[in-house]
């Protein structure tokens, strides 16, 4: 369950960012709508919806979006946005995602960077195939555990310290192969790195700076076309569809 502590962190994140939809040609919108196909009319859950960026950009293309995140200021903010530019296809919804059972059914769920977040990870994957209806799918974007035991020991006990970056909350760990396995128990599920995002996770936490940001950015593009070092990017893809 989401602790006191961590709905505290993401209020305080949400409290000065903007509500903006993501751009037409926003890769994570691209990706999910390549596995939705047309969305209008559809009925689609934005699973941590955050700022709404994502659950506005589906709004604008016609489906009919429930937007849930258990940060009360970013509910506000989305319902206050909606009001203000008369968008009537979308029902901001305070809820952890432990409780999505009793939104009724969707047939598309979406998510970004947020799997990582939910334990009892093995209830949640039960509980999004009760909401999804044989045909249903789902497209999250993740961070991947695959990136290798140097990164997560850096990331659990460095990041936040010593003058290094910390961009998450203090509960969160990224998601990992068993968690991926929990979601084939109930969907047909395709994992894919549709970029390779390593060297650059080590410019952005030790290296800081735009010259090494090039840099690694580079690098990583390079190394992409190598299926090996490829499946130890630190960002995925995950296509489900419900038998």
């Amino acid at each position: 369950m989401t602790s006191d502590r961590t709905v505290t962190h993401w209020d305080r994140v949400y409290t000065s960012r903007e509500i903006v939809p993501a751009p037409p040609d926003d890769p994570v919108l691209g990706w999910a709508l390549d596995h939705f196909g047309d969305v209008r009319g559809r009925r689609l859950l934005d699973l941590g919806c955050g700022a709404g960026e994502h659950t506005l950009a589906f709004a604008a293309l016609g489906a009919d979006v429930t937007a849930v995140d258990t940060s009360e200021i970013s509910i506000e903010k989305l319902r206050r946005f909606c009001r203000d530019n008369r968008v009537s296809n979308v029902d901001a919804i305070r809820s952890p995602a432990q409780a999505i059972g009793r939104l009724g059914s969707f047939e598309l769920a979406f998510g970004s960077f947020i799997l990582h977040h939910i334990e009892p990870f093995h209830e949640f994957a039960a509980t999004l195939a009760s909401v999804l209806p044989s045909g249903g799918r789902a497209f999250f974007y993740e961070n991947s555990a695959a990136v290798g035991a140097p990164a997560l020991w850096f990331r659990q006990n460095l990041a936040g310290r010593f003058g290094f970056p910390k961009y998450g909350d203090s509960d969160e760990f990224p998601l990992t192969k068993d968690e991926i396995g929990e979601l084939r128990r109930y969907f047909r599920v395709r994992v894919e790195q549709p970029t390779l995002f390593l060297f650059k996770l080590l410019s952005m936490y030790v290296l800081r700076g735009a010259v090494f940001s090039r840099a690694f950015d580079q690098l990583d593009r390079t190394l992409y076309r190598f299926p090996s070092i490829r499946g130890l990017s630190y960002r995925q893809c995950l296509y489900l569809e419900r038998a």
